[in-house]
C-alpha cells in the first residue's frame, strides 16, 4: 500500500485531504490507461452479456473510488450508462479532463449537483437517487471504509440494486458475512492472478430487489 494512502486509515487525518494531496502529487495517474479495476471489468462485461436477453438487462453502473475514470470509460464501451464517485475532488477533476465527460453517457446526478459523470463524494452521501444503479463496482475501496461508518451500510443497502463487484485485500468470507446481512449473497468469485487477495460478485436477493 502507498504510504500516503495508509494515512487514510488513521483517524487523525481527514481522508479527503489525504487523497487530494496524493492525487496532486501524481498518485495513480502515471498511466491513465491502467487501473486496479481491470480485474473486475471482464466480469462486468460477462454479466452484461448474460443479462442482455433477460427481462432485466443491465443498463447502469457506478464505480466507487473511480480515481481518474479509467473503469468508467470502459463501462461506457460496454454500452452501460456509467458514473464514478471518488472522495478526492482532485481525482474527479483529473477524470473529467481525461475522459469524454458527457451526461448522455451516465446517470444524471441529483438536482443541484454538478452536471458531470464524475462526482466528488462518499458512499454515505451519494449525489444520485437511491438504488439508481444496476451494477456497482469498487477496487481497493472496501478496506478503506471504517466499519463503524454509515458509508459501509450505504454501500451494502443503497447503491447496488442488482449486482455488486468488489476487489479487496481482505478475504471474501469477511465481506460475504457483512453483505449477507443486507440482502446480498455470493454469486461468484473472480480470479486475481498476481494480486494480493480477492475479488467477488454479489447478487441482491429477491426481497431486496422488490423492496
Amino acid at each position: 500500500m502507498h504510504r500516503g494512502a495508509a494515512l487514510a486509515h488513521d483517524t487523525r487525518y481527514d481522508r479527503t485531504q489525504v487523497y487530494d494531496a496524493l492525487y496532486s502529487r501524481g498518485y495513480q495517474v502515471q498511466s491513465l490507461n491502467y487501473s486496479q479495476s481491470r480485474l473486475l471489468l471482464p466480469a462486468v462485461g460477462q454479466l452484461v452479456l448474460n443479462q442482455s436477453g433477460s427481462s432485466e438487462p443491465l443498463r447502469t453502473a457506478l464505480d466507487v473510488g473511480c480515481s481518474h475514470g479509467f473503469a468508467v470509460s470502459k463501462l461506457w464501451e460496454m454500452g452501460l450508462h456509467a458514473s464514478g464517485v471518488d472522495l478526492s475532488g482532485v481525482a474527479v477533476s483529473i477524470a473529467r479532463k481525461a475522459r469524454q465527460d458527457a451526461l448522455e453517457r451516465c446517470v444524471p446526478p441529483l438536482p443541484g449537483r454538478p452536471a458531470s459523470c464524475f462526482l466528488q463524494g462518499s458512499v454515505a452521501d451519494l449525489p444520485w437517487p437511491s438504488r439508481a444503479f444496476d451494477v456497482t463496482m469498487s477496487s481497493d475501496v472496501l478496506e478503506h471504509v471504517p466499519p463503524e461508518k454509515p458509508s459501509l451500510k450505504a454501500l451494502e443497502e443503497e447503491i447496488g440494486r442488482h449486482i455488486q463487484l468488489h476487489e479487496t485485500v481482505k478475504h471474501t468470507p469477511f465481506w460475504i458475512d457483512k453483505f449477507s446481512r443486507h440482502g446480498f449473497y455470493l454469486r461468484s468469485r473472480i480470479r486475481t492472478p498476481g494480486h494480493l487477495c480477492c475479488a467477488f460478485v454479489l447478487q441482491a436477493n429477491d426481497s431486496l430487489l422488490s423492496s
